[in-house]
């Protein structure tokens, strides 16, 4: 099996368990919420809004992260690939012992 899909076989399960996780603790916190509700009706929840703005701009700028990172590393992979092709410096021989000795 490539690697590819290994790796994409695994990025799926993790997407599968994140979501799975997430919906436990949103159903939890919706539990709660309900339970509450009876005792605390008239609580005030001055920061919901400012909240989702915040939570918006955070997954933007996390969003342009991203890109700017991949934008970022395409151009670096496209610079390695399209490098010149270097050889490598000849080999030397290695001098004779008399060519040595006469250096002296």
């Amino acid at each position: 099996m490539p690697i590819t899909d290994i790796t994409k076989t695994a990025e799926e399960q993790v997407l599968g368990y994140l979501a799975i996780a997430q919906e436990v603790v949103v159903d939890g916190v919706h539990r709660v919420s309900e339970a509450v509700q009876p005792v605390l009706p008239d609580v005030p929840r001055p920061f919901v809004a400012e909240a989702a703005e915040l939570l918006d701009g955070a997954f933007t700028f996390a969003e342009k992260l991203l890109q700017s990172g991949h934008q970022f590393t395409s151009r670096l992979i496209e610079a390695a690939d399209n490098a010149p092709d270097i050889k490598p410096a000849p080999k030397t021989s290695a001098a004779s012992p008399a060519a040595k000795a006469s250096a002296k």
